[in-house]
């Protein structure tokens, strides 16, 4: 759901201050803006990392002012099932 979220309203600017936030450079961004999903080819490659965790996306998330994406996502994470 957080990933529609990037691609929704302002998600051009969003997903692209993130690539910017967690250290990509303009070409890779390039890259990503070219895939169907580029909020979602961003999260692939950075997912691939040694330092992609969740509480860095969450803080780089808050550092672009997107602390609502990253409280959605850190509620996600800490539910537990009923069952």
């Amino acid at each position: 759901e957080e990933g529609e979220n990037l691609r929704s309203s302002s998600a051009e600017e969003t997903w692209r201050q993130l690539a910017a936030e967690l250290g990509y450079a303009e070409e890779h961004v390039g890259t990503f803006a070219r895939a169907e999903v580029p909020a979602r080819a961003l999260l692939a490659d950075w997912g691939t990392k040694e330092t992609a965790t969740l509480e860095a996306l969450l803080a780089a998330l808050r550092r672009i002012q997107r602390g609502d994406i990253a409280e959605c996502l850190h509620s996600d994470s800490t539910a537990t099932s009923p069952v």
